[in-house]
């Protein structure tokens, strides 16, 4: 299974590279103007903590959902956290065949890079 989030990485790579290159290419060209002609090439913005947290509260709402449309799979004591397309699954379940069935479910959600599974097989709560 390809991973669209990886892709996209690799072609921003690649287009950054692109571009320092094409830019060492005009700066040696201009090496005659003077220097205050040429423009500075300036990396991409980071992007703030905020935006990231946000970015990884999404990213966990739409595991959670995907493990609550999950057949045979009670999600009630499962948490789900993100962190940069990392995601850890922790809490329980009653019964072992449903750690799986959460692991795959979580993992086919676009934008998850992995899994990390915590959950534990608990009895049924009172």
């Amino acid at each position: 299974m390809k991973n669209p989030l990886r892709i996209a990485h690799l072609a921003g790579a690649f287009a950054l590279a692109s571009a320092l290159a094409c830019a060492t290419d005009q700066a040696s060209a201009q090496s005659s103007a003077p220097a205050s002609a040429a423009a500075p090439v300036s990396a991409p913005a980071p992007v703030s903590a905020r935006a990231q947290r946000a970015a990884n509260r999404k990213l966990a709402h739409r595991v959670e959902s995907a493990l609550g449309r999950t057949r045979g799979l009670n999600p009630a004591r499962l948490i789900v956290t993100a962190r940069d397309g990392h995601i850890t699954l922790s809490g329980s379940v009653t019964y072992g065949e449903q750690i799986p069935l959460a692991v795959n479910a979580a993992g086919k959600v676009d934008g998850v890079i992995d899994v990390d599974n915590r959950i534990r097989v608990s009895g049924a709560s009172l």
